[in-house]
Parts: structure tokens; sequence; C-alpha cells
């Protein structure tokens, strides 16, 4: 399977969306040709990340709600992701929007700490005490729900790249030891020791390689067979450079590495974390 892309349909974004100034031009796919692509390659289903973004892409809260709205009828095909900024809410609305989610049926959370402008350990004390992201952990802790938080630079227009480093994660995987961590991009290019690191000694926190390209992985992470017992693969499809999900899955099923760690990265692993929409709860 492919958990982590950005197949966002143009029926769940906003009109403002296409107004954007991020320094992206997106163009949403047709969700048949999605479905059609997914099967050439044996994909079952596919992690769409709708992650709230006021600054760089204008979507707010209700996103992974519309779509999840959207993708109904093809509820075997996708899984959703939704989330909060925390920072851009009080306590009550993060509490409202992180329950509106769950009912609609999302499969976790993601805090896109570059976009969002915020620390993934700005809940503690001595990072400004941001009780807002303390709920969503305890929230999909409570709820074993997975968070992903993004890691690694952003090339968009108004993206804070200093927000990236995955050290600050550390604090969360201590801090919420039942909290399954998703650390997204393994801090490509800049962090990727750091976050090997990260993924070898915390036992809830998760590699995942989308956005590596494929034909490189090996040079980023050589010893990734060391950790494909806890690295889930994803493409980042949607995102600039991604060939498309089909290629990119092949690219990555041709690499150096064995048989099994292939399949546990692209399918055992990733699919005991996400489920389809209709078998979320």
């Amino acid at each position: 399977m492919d958990s982590h892309t950005h197949v966002w349909f143009k029926g769940a974004l906003p009109n403002d969306f296409f107004n954007n100034d991020s320094g992206y031009q997106y163009t949403p796919p047709d969700i048949k040709n999605v479905i059609k692509e997914m099967n050439e390659v044996n994909i079952d289903y596919i992690v769409i990340i709708a992650y709230p973004s006021r600054e760089i892409w204008r979507v707010k809260e209700d996103f992974p709600i519309n779509m999840i709205n959207f993708v109904k009828d093809y509820a075997d095909k996708f899984s959703i992701i939704g989330g909060i900024e925390p920072n851009k809410l009080s306590v009550e609305e993060a509490k409202y929007w992180l329950e509106k989610q769950y009912e609609a049926g999302v499969s976790g959370f993601k805090l896109h700490s570059v976009h969002s402008h915020v620390k993934p350990n700005a809940y503690r004390e001595e990072e400004g005490g941001l009780k807002q992201l303390e709920l969503m952990y305890e929230f999909a802790q409570d709820h074993n729900l997975p968070v992903i938080i993004h890691t690694g630079t952003s090339m968009f227009n108004k993206a804070r790249n200093k927000y990236s480093d995955p050290i600050y994660i550390d604090d969360v995987a201590v801090d919420f030891p039942k909290l399954k961590i998703i650390m997204a991009h393994m801090g490509r290019p800049n962090y990727i020791s750091t976050a090997f690191q990260l993924v070898r000694i915390r036992r809830n926190i998760i590699g995942e390689i989308s956005s590596i390209p494929p034909k490189k992985l090996l040079e980023y992470i050589p010893r990734l067979e060391e950790i494909s017992f806890k690295t889930i693969y994803g493409s980042d499809f949607g995102g600039p450079g991604v060939k498309g999900i089909a290629q990119n899955l092949k690219e990555f099923l041709s690499i150096n590495i064995s048989d099994k760690a292939k399949e546990d990265i692209a399918s055992n692993n990733p699919k005991s974390l996400y489920k389809p929409l209709n078998k979320s709860k």
C-alpha cells in the first residue's frame, strides 16, 4: 500500500485553495484514474493526508471530513488522515475538531510542523506549553490512532524549516509512550542520521520514507533493512517530483534489499497502522 499521498480531489477542496501562493501548481486528479493506477500495481488502498494548513494551502480542520465525504463511494480504497493546527485553535476548538474527525472515520492525525510553524514538542512547559498540541497527542494515544509528524525541509513558500528537525519528536516519544509516532520523510535531506537513530532507539517511533526518491533510498539510508520491521513505504504522490503512485512503487520494489524487507515496508507494516474507511473503527 501507499501510506503517504496528497491525492486531493477538487470536490473536497475550498475555492481558496486554487488561489494559494504556495509556489507549487497542484492539479487535482480524477478519482477513477487514481484507482486505475492503484490497480496496475495491486495497491489495495492508499492513505490520503488531508491535514489543515492555513498558511500554505488555505485548508482548515474540515478538510479531512470533506475528503471522507468525497470518497465515500470508494471507501475500501482510501484511508484518510486528518489533523489540527494546534497553534491556530482554542482548546475547545481543538477538542471539537479532534472529535469530529474521529467520528467521521480518520485513521490518524498529522502535525505538519513546518507548515503550521509549531515544534512537535511545543506542548512542553519549556517550549511554550501549547495545550492544544498535548490534547491531540493524548486523544490519538487514547484512541489508538497514529500521529504523523513531518520532518525534513519543505520547498513551499511560507514554510519555516527551522521546525523540521526530528530531534523534537524525541520528547513526544518519551512523554507519550503508547502513542504510535510516524516520522514522515525520515528527516530528508538534512536530518537522516538523527531520524535513523530515533527509529532505532525509540520503540514507538516508526520511520516513513515518502518523498525520498526510491533510486536514492539506499544512499540516504544505507542501513534501511536494519529498521525494515518498523519502517513504512509512502510515495508522497501529489507532491513535487513524485512521478506517480505506480511508478514510485515499482522503483521501490527494484531496490537492493530482501523481499521480506520490501513486503514489510510496503505492505505488512503500513496495513497494521492504517485501515481503509470501511474498516477504520
